[in-house]
């Protein structure tokens, strides 16, 4: 018998933080966590289930439009690389809707949205445990068994990230990134981090760009070198000529991610690290991209649940120049993980999950909890 993917379950679920974790008073309630996502369980006709999981704030339509291109297809038919083609049918880029016959859709980018991500994921999912290997064997094998990965927090004081540090050295992580706008007390902070955690303790300053301009951050990062061991990712908008001059003028190394396209980053010597987004065939080739220019990177996510952080896991796993500590921690952050196997984490690191797939077995008595609603698609 053919694996044949014959129906599909979304379930939309909302997971909050945990109590502590990213609430401050001075900041107000978080934002991100109250946002929902989408579970996949992808069904096989011989009795084989995959997962997938959106980024929050998908819609369902997202999903039923990515699940229409792979319902009803032998797994032999699907391309782990692109099961789920670009969607074009709100692009402009030709000049016309759904442009029946597109030109060079090659030479763009259009992206699959999370809706193909997440079925995506569960494709890969399924492909591998046909095949009886791990999911990182299919993106060409693992070169760490152990992950690097960092703690997380949002902004903060110094008091909060005290406790953050300490919730961290706790659950075996060694560094923290935290968000941050140049009004906040970064200098406070990183110094109630390392007073808890160590002086050489990694601390990664991710302000979404909100330090404003390159003339206000370096001051900013001329107080920070004394303490030593800080990154700042995105603190300003990128234009070339700022971000080479912010090199030139501190010592903190620079690191490139929303702000810029990767190789644009790369091509100018404007960053010293770069954080790279799925899907994972995206991310393995830009790592490898980045390697040709020397630049290290890590795996970014949006503080995800337990099956894209799997996902996020493996395709670190297999990309050979993926040694920085990587951002599949919002598992931990949120109130459950939605599944069954807790991640095993060390010295910093996240162990790769065993078994066959993303390694993971959904929870479907938390699957249940945390539910808002439920869509099965079957195959026409």
């Amino acid at each position: 018998m053919k694996s044949t993917i014959q129906r599909i379950v979304a379930t939309e679920v909302i997971v909050h933080a945990r109590e502590g974790y990213v609430d401050r008073p001075a900041f107000g309630p978080s934002i991100f966590d109250k946002a929902s996502k989408w579970i996949i369980e992808m069904f096989t006709d011989d009795g084989l289930v995959g997962y997938g999981e959106t980024h929050r704030g998908a819609g369902l339509g997202e999903v039923q439009w990515a699940a229409r291109h792979v319902l009803g297809k032998p797994l032999s038919s699907l391309s782990w690389a692109n099961p789920v083609p670009s969607n074009l049918d709100d692009n402009d880029m030709f000049g016309h809707r759904d442009p029946p016959v597109p030109h060079r859709p090659y030479e763009h980018d259009f992206g699959i949205g999370s809706g193909g991500l997440a079925i995506g994921v569960a494709v890969c999912d399924l492909i591998s445990k046909a095949a009886g290997m791990r999911m990182c064997d299919l993106f060409g094998g693992a070169h760490r068994q152990w992950v690097p990965t960092d703690w997380w927090m949002g902004r903060s004081d110094p008091e909060h990230a005290a406790r953050q540090m300490e919730v961290a050295l706790k659950l075996g992580f060694n560094s923290l990134k935290m968000k941050a706008a140049l009004e906040d007390d970064i200098v406070g902070i990183v110094r109630a981090i390392k007073k808890v955690a160590g002086q050489k303790t990694r601390v990664l300053i991710d302000p979404n760009r909100r330090f404003y301009r390159v003339a206000e951050a370096i001051p900013l990062a001329r107080e920070l070198e004394p303490l030593g061991n800080v990154v700042f990712e995105d603190p300003f908008p990128f234009k070339a000529h700022d971000w080479q001059l912010f090199r030139q003028k501190t010592t903190i190394p620079l690191a490139a991610h929303a702000a810029v396209e990767p190789h644009l980053a790369l091509a100018g010597d404007c960053c010293d690290y770069i954080n790279l987004s799925p899907p994972a065939q995206k991310f393995i080739a830009d790592a490898r991209m980045a390697a040709r220019f020397g630049v290290p990177c890590w795996a970014g996510s949006g503080l995800e649940l337990g099956i894209l952080d799997a996902y996020i896991l493996h395709y670190s796993a297999a990309a050979l120049t993926c040694a920085l500590p990587g951002d599949a921690q919002g598992h931990l952050i949120r109130e459950d993980d939605l599944i069954e196997q807790p991640f095993e984490i060390k010295d910093g690191a996240i162990r790769l999950p065993d078994g066959p797939g993303l390694g993971v077995t959904l929870d479907q008595v938390a699957l249940k909890k945390y539910a808002c609603s439920r869509e099965e698609i079957v195959a026409p």
